[in-house]
């Protein structure tokens, strides 16, 4: 088992009721790759823009994929991140988790700051802790706000960070759904 692995298990304490829950993890304790099996499915995601089919021009609308186990284990590891993050101003916890192509997982939390502009957001501190480690390819990001029910969208600041490193269908896991990065963003910054 990594040593990033054995850490984890302290770091990703579950406080819910589900005492069954535990990381999928394979045979040498590395995470399982997460969002594999909807990724080696034909995905649905489709995006209309505004105007198109609409005469009053209403926003964007994404068709969703529905969670299915993998999605919701992430889930859960954001939950138990979450707890750690530093929200003093807010009070609005937020608890992000990368994974990466190799199947190493990157936690976030949001930090807050009295100078806001300081602030950071879990999305983002996932981001710095993966490419930090030297990864620069992903396979989704899970995140989850204050509310488990009502999905807790990223920043415009964290969509464009995630479109600098993933490509439009890379998927973000929010608690209704599974959208794809280019729902989310349709018309990224491109130098």
């Amino acid at each position: 088992m990594s040593r990033f692995i054995k850490h984890l298990s302290d770091f990703f304490a579950v406080t819910d009721d589900d005492d069954d829950f535990e990381l999928p993890l394979d045979e040498s304790g590395k995470l399982i790759r997460p969002i594999g099996t909807v990724r080696a499915v034909e995905h649905s995601f489709k995006t209309r823009s505004a105007g198109q089919g609409s005469p009053t021009g209403s926003p964007q609308q994404t068709e969703v994929l529905p969670l299915d186990d993998e999605s919701r284990a992430l889930l859960e590891i954001a939950k138990a991140v979450r707890d750690k993050a530093y929200a003093k101003y807010s009070g609005f916890h937020v608890g992000a988790v990368l994974v990466a192509a190799s199947g190493q997982v990157y936690p976030g939390v949001n930090m807050e700051n009295a100078s806001y502009p300081a602030g950071l957001c879990a999305e983002r501190a996932a981001f710095a802790a993966a490419i930090t480690a030297g990864e620069r390819e992903f396979s989704a990001i899970a995140i989850i706000g204050s509310d488990d029910d009502a999905p807790c969208y990223p920043c415009g600041i964290c969509r464009q960070v995630m479109a600098e490193f993933c490509p439009p269908e890379f998927p973000v896991i929010l608690s209704d759904g599974v959208y794809s990065l280019g729902s989310l963003l349709p018309h990224s910054f491109e130098l």
